[in-house]
């Protein structure tokens, strides 16, 4: 065969060669490196506020990818990136905003592929005020009373917690958001609270009756008003029992041991012994995560690829140096 055919052979082998191994180190698609999925974060959302999509990405995150997010029949409010949250899992999160009553959709594509959906369901929703109110006097003491808000289901949907005191008999608290309907607001008493007074009685509800009301949340907030009064067992001489310092100044006004009564020693102003704290927190040791990737590239490609591509060179670039030398062999010998 002529030192030209097989030159040309060999050019034509290795080039092939080449390419089998850029075939082989090809990403064979997003989905063989990772997987990612997205679910909103409650199951309803108050239409005219914010709803939150959870992107979870399961396998590769060596290099995380940059995805792309489109929302249908909301707008795109802003994005959180993909953060490393386990050895194989990283996790994001889409807010988006819906004005009215309905259901927004979010699309999660790599590449131009579609690898999740979710959808949120925005409804009207409000918020449930409980104005409580003590008729004891300025010199009431300070109480807490607790609430329930319970939906038509029977389910508590929120529990709130209100204060007063004489110096401030009235209190108003307010619920987080929830879907318009009818809520019953239930006072939980305790033992010295009933709804009529008795002996042993401390406070009775005087409104509502019952202790408890129906309402109905049909735009921004619901109120319910309660009215709390004192019964006739209420103790009128309630104190607080606080430590007392025996210490008394002398004359002079300077404290000494003389001043300190031997049978009642001294409360000291702080108790116990200080004691240093730890030290400095350790280095952190271990694989720390890589920041997020940019870009579009499936995660870990280019570092499988680059090894395969260099060595498809050196075989490309080292085939015409052999045959070169095997011909100058073959002139010598003739």
């Amino acid at each position: 065969m002529p030192t030209t055919t097989r030159f040309l052979a060999m050019i034509v082998l290795a080039m092939t060669l080449l390419v089998l191994l850029l075939m082989v180190a090809a990403p064979t698609g997003a989905s063989s490196a990772f997987q990612v999925s997205a679910s909103p974060a409650s199951p309803t959302f108050p239409a005219g506020a914010n709803g939150i999509f959870i992107v979870r990405l399961e396998g590769s995150t060596d290099m995380l990818p940059s995805l792309d997010y489109a929302v249908e029949g909301a707008s795109l409010e802003g994005v959180v990136s993909l953060n490393v949250t386990g050895p194989s899992t990283a996790e994001g999160a889409v807010h988006v905003r819906r004005d009215s009553a309905g259901t927004a959709r979010l699309i999660v594509s790599f590449g131009g592929t579609t690898l999740a959906t979710a959808e949120a369901r925005f409804v009207p929703m409000g918020a449930v005020q409980v104005q409580v109110t003590m008729n004891a006097g300025i010199n009431a003491a300070a109480r807490t009373w607790r609430f329930e808000v319970v939906n038509a289901s029977g389910q508590v949907a929120a529990t709130l917690s209100a204060g007063t005191s004489g110096d401030a008999p009235t209190a108003t608290v307010t619920s987080a958001m929830l879907p318009h309907g009818f809520y019953t607001v239930r006072q939980m008493l305790g033992s010295d609270t009933r709804t009529a007074c008795a002996p042993g009685v401390f406070y009775e509800v005087a409104a509502p009756v019952s202790a408890a009301t129906t309402i109905e949340l049909a735009s921004a907030t619901a109120r319910a008003v309660f009215t709390i009064r004192p019964c006739a067992d209420l103790p009128r001489d309630l104190q607080v029992s606080i430590p007392v310092d025996v210490v008394a100044p002398s004359a002079g006004g300077v404290v000494g041991e003389a001043d300190v009564l031997a049978s009642q020693p001294p409360i000291d102003e702080v108790r116990g012994t200080r004691q240093a704290g730890p030290g400095p927190l350790p280095a952190r040791t271990g694989n720390i995560p890589l920041p997020p990737r940019t870009g579009n590239t499936s995660a870990g490609t280019e570092e499988n690829r680059l090894p395969l591509v260099f060595i498809g060179l050196l075989l490309l670039v080292s085939a015409p140096a052999a045959i070169g030398a095997r011909a100058a062999r073959e002139r010598l010998n003739r």
